[in-house]
């Protein structure tokens, strides 16, 4: 397929689950037992260094599907009627602890149009983190949010859409307020929502609203000329890409494409407005533009040309386009909703399959895809008034189904990792105000074993793309464009095993050798050296195995000796390992040297490559010891032993040191460093002497810490407060020790950050460093009485 810009051809639909994985430039290959193909050096577009080349080792899957309901969330203590949820949640870490959160807006009743309540809960178990509870703070119930870091504090902040539906509202982390946008006449959003984007890639982020464009400080920056756009009355959901790869992000808003001075690039008026996603339908650098909305889908040009449009099959206004390669045979696919149809269209706009489904109340809900088993084959997760469904991609079979209630907005399913466990969970929110007997509230569903793929534990915004923030919430100043990836040519969408700009959770270590040498130190002792690399994107541990063979073990070569690295090695790093041995093979041979080999042909450490792990050269490995005197044999094990009560351990490395000739005199041996060691492993040199020659090697003792730490809470708290007030945080007393050192202990209740009249049970948990954990509970009671001051809580 020929490109433009350089960029060198794409391959789709092809999956690989083991060698090596490069991802550069628009080439997918792979080398190692998969087979071996270099990628090609280029010229890097923009943003493209999250896109580089990958080792990595993915565990094996079961292949199985057993999706299962991992917690829900219902409804809360904090105005507990505001239950209901129809907007597409946000997946987020807003309080920086690690493992994502997950944030929605609910309403009561029937309500969806104002007196929105955001919230946040823990995307491990759904605890609640907070509620917005500030009245003059309330939100568009139904519209959609934007997460990420707008002004360079290392926080997230969130953006929605006020209640009464006019420019935006956007909150700190913790959910209070941070600004709200002065308010134009001719601005309405009622189910659409913002988006986040560094148009001028400044490092300040800019905040979208449809053709609005705000500063990342609620101050109105530009409006564009071709109307608010979005869906027919109910609003836009606009977003910024480098469409047409110059250098700077453009905001495309459905059918019109701004620069990012709001100055007009093109609009096409042959179609009308609705909502917008973009990927690369043709090979080009450019990206193209799929519409859909008021009965329509259409596919533009990145210079605004309408390259076709077709009518929404089954009626209604039509969805948010889900983007993706449906099938595997390298062209993408667009799936969309109306009213009674979810249809997949091909990429010149024929159809390609067709389900019935009910949405009536809007027929402008969204949809996702991803690979749940890792086995190539997309599915499409997708919800309208009754159900939850998965299909497969390629056929629109149903696969999997679940009764999941709502009235239906602009809402989608939501694929995350969002406990951190690095596999996928899939989140959908629903309400049952017009469904008595429904369900209502937010749920989270994972699979049955956890083996559902891995993916991005984020997902910012309605208008997702999987380069569009960065996985710690910051926005990117000059994010790739995701479409020149195959990977990661799709919108609306997370990729099964992509995780962002950081280290993947797969990646492994690529050891090599070379310098292969031996030498003789005329005292009989040969040294046999070469060199060891690692070559991939993770750390090698300290005592991976290096085997000397005089000649190839598959051949039937004889075992010289075993050698350990002493210290770590890390990404990119090399070093030259040696081992000392008695001569027992004279004249020229070759010596054969394989990395993480015990002498067994086993190995220690999982590799992207494994075929690499060899080196030989031809030496000489004549060594006669001097008369009268044979060199001690130094013999290593590598240890493990449990930490004791002072954290500490320690043990011999010996495993059977020998002097061959027992003299000149008695063998001693020594270790360095003689110590105790911490939890965790260390090398240890053995040498063995004989008084007139020694030898040397090196074991690794590994020192395991299990002794869970001790936690002690009060056995209840009592307090009163004063009338009027709608909660309390107060000061409480709990303790731990552990014996490897200080331990932090984290408490948490169902209330968030507040405690409510009447009984709260607290839970405090205390782990340390090693993972052992160590809990205890106690009861909060709070009743009417004397008005007491407030304190933050206490959690040592």
């Amino acid at each position: 397929m020929k490109m433009r810009g350089g960029i060198q051809g794409r391959v789709g639909g092809t999956r690989f689950r083991c060698g090596r994985l490069f991802i550069a430039l628009g080439v997918l290959s792979t080398a190692g037992a998969c087979g071996t193909t270099d990628s090609k050096e280029g010229t890097k577009t923009q943003g493209e260094d999250n896109l580089a080349e990958r080792c990595e080792v993915r565990p094996p899957t079961t292949g199985g599907f057993e999706p299962e309901l991992q917690w829900a969330w219902t409804g809360s203590e904090v105005m507990p009627e505001h239950n209901q949820v129809m907007m597409t949640p946000v997946v987020v870490d807003v309080n920086g602890d690690h493992v994502p959160d997950i944030v929605f807006s609910t309403f009561a009743g029937a309500n969806y149009s104002a007196d929105g309540v955001l919230r946040a809960v823990s995307g491990d178990d759904g605890r609640e983190l907070w509620s917005a509870t500030d009245p003059s703070a309330r939100v568009k119930p139904a519209a959609g949010l934007a997460a990420g870091d707008i002004d360079g504090d290392g926080k997230v902040e969130l953006c929605g859409i006020p209640e009464n539906g006019r420019g935006i509202l956007c909150f700190e982390n913790d959910g209070t307020f941070k600004f709200r946008s002065a308010e134009d006449a001719y601005d309405y959003n009622e189910w659409g929502g913002p988006s986040l984007a560094d148009l001028e890639g400044d490092g300040s982020v800019e905040i979208l609203d449809g053709n609005r464009v705000y500063s990342h400080t609620g101050a109105l920056k530009w409006v564009g000329s071709d109307g608010m756009g979005g869906a027919l009355y109910t609003g836009p959901v606009s977003f910024a890409a480098d469409i047409d790869q110059d250098g700077t992000q453009e905001v495309i808003n459905d059918r019109a494409i701004y620069r990012a001075d709001g100055s007009l690039k093109c609009a096409n008026t042959e179609i009308p407005h609705g909502f917008a996603g973009v990927a690369n339908f043709d090979g080009d650098a450019a990206g193209e533009i799929v519409v859909a909305g008021q009965g329509k889908v259409s596919l533009l040009d990145d210079n605004c040309e309408l390259l076709w449009s077709v009518d929404v099959p089954a009626g209604g206004h039509g969805g948010s386009p889900n983007i993706a390669d449906f099938d595997g045979d390298g062209q993408l696919e667009i799936g969309l909703p109306g009213e009674w149809a979810y249809t997949v269209f091909e990429a010149d706009g024929s159809i390609k399959w067709s389900s019935s489904i009910q949405d009536y109340s809007s027929g402008r809900t969204g949809s996702t895809t991803f690979d749940f088993e890792d086995d190539g084959k997309l599915e499409v997760v997708f919800a309208d008034e009754l159900k939850l469904r998965i299909y497969d991609a390629a056929t629109g079979t149903l696969r999997w189904e679940i009764p999941n209630t709502s009235s239906t907005t602009h809402e989608s399913p939501v694929i995350a990792d969002v406990d951190g466990d690095r596999a996928a969970e899939l989140v959908v929110v629903s309400n049952n105000h017009s469904s008595p007997g429904g369900t209502h509230g937010l749920r989270v569903f994972h699979d049955r074993e956890e083996d559902w793929a891995g993916t991005r534990r984020i997902w910012n915004q309605h208008a997702y793309s999987v380069t569009n923030v960065n996985d710690d919430g910051t926005i990117p100043t000059r994010p790739a464009a995701h479409w020149l990836n195959p990977k990661l040519n799709a919108f609306h969408a997370n990729v099964a095993n992509y995780f962002g700009e950081g280290p993947s959770p797969f990646a492994a270590a690529d050891l090599t050798v070379s310098e292969v040498s031996a030498t003789c130190d005329g005292e009989g002792s040969l040294g046999l050296g070469a060199r060891v690399r690692n070559q991939g994107q993770a750390e090698v541990a300290v005592g991976v195995k290096v085997a000397f063979f005089a000649g190839a073990p598959a051949s039937g070569g004889t075992l010289l000796g075993v050698a350990t690295l002493a210290e770590p090695l890390p990404v990119g790093a090399d070093t030259l390992v040696s081992l000392s041995v008695a001569s027992s093979v004279s004249g020229n041979a070759e010596l054969f040297v394989r990395v993480d080999d015990d002498g067994t042909g086993t190995g220690r450490d999982t590799e992207c490559r494994e075929d690499n792990n060899a080196a030989s050269a031809t030496v000489d490995l004549t060594c006669e010891p001097p008369a009268g005197n044979l060199p001690p044999v130094a013999v290593c094990r590598d240890v493990t032993v449990p930490a004791d009560a002072s954290c500490q351990g320690r043990a011999s490395v010996d495993n059977g040191s020998y002097d061959p000739d027992n003299g000149p005199a008695p063998l001693s041996l020594s270790q360095s460093p003689e110590a105790s060691f911490g939890p965790g492993s260390h090398a240890v040199t053995l040498t063995a002497s004989d008084g007139e020659a020694s030898a040397q090697c090196v074991g690794i003792v590994t020192v395991v810490d299990s002794i869970k730490p001790t936690i002690t809470c009060p056995l209840s708290v009592d307090a009163r407060v004063s009338l009027g007030s709608i909660g309390l945080s107060l000061q409480y007393a709990v303790s731990a020790r552990d014996n490897c050192g200080p331990v932090p202990v984290t408490c948490s209740h169902p209330s968030g950050a507040l405690f409510l009249l009447g009984l709260t049970n607290v839970t405090c948990t205390a782990k340390d460093t090693s993972g052992n954990t160590a809990s205890c509970n106690f009861g909060v009671r709070v009743s009417l009485g004397i008005s007491l001051p407030l304190a933050p809580d206490t959690q040592p």
